[in-house]
């Protein structure tokens, strides 16, 4: 995900005027947000209204399984609801990154799931055992 491929869905907003204080922010970013959702996932879902909720974030997982399992099938027939699938690869409780069994490569394509060097993948994987301790110490 270094920007290299068309691999990225990341955004951030800011709308000073629609801060959340007591109630949930409601401005243009919000309907923007909501739309880009919308682009990308193929559905609306009431839990996308509070993407800070974990019934929110499970259910974007959840999704974007489900086109990852279309997408690596063995059959895809027709196109995909949606354009977020989950990145194949697997992090150990170690934190380690690893490709996930047989998907060494995009299907259909010789691109590589991990497409870097054994340098990069241990600093990759610094990062994520850091994030993990950060996580883990709040």
């Amino acid at each position: 995900m270094d920007g290299a491929r068309d691999s990225e869905i990341a955004m951030g907003g800011y709308q000073p005027y629609h801060l959340a204080t007591r109630q949930p922010a409601r401005g243009q970013i919000h309907g923007f947000r909501l739309g880009l959702w919308y682009e990308h996932l193929g559905m609306l879902d009431d839990t996308f209204l509070k993407p800070e909720n974990e019934d929110c974030i499970r259910k974007v997982n959840q999704i974007a399984d489900k086109y990852w399992d279309l997408y690596s099938s063995e059959t895809l027939e027709g196109d995909l609801p949606g354009h977020l699938l989950r990145y194949p690869i697997g992090i150990s409780s170690e934190g380690n990154v690893t490709e996930l069994p047989g998907t060494e490569f995009f299907s259909d394509t010789k691109a590589r799931v991990l497409d870097c060097s054994y340098q990069d993948l241990q600093r990759c994987n610094d990062m994520v055992r850091m994030l993990m301790l950060t996580v883990l110490n709040l």
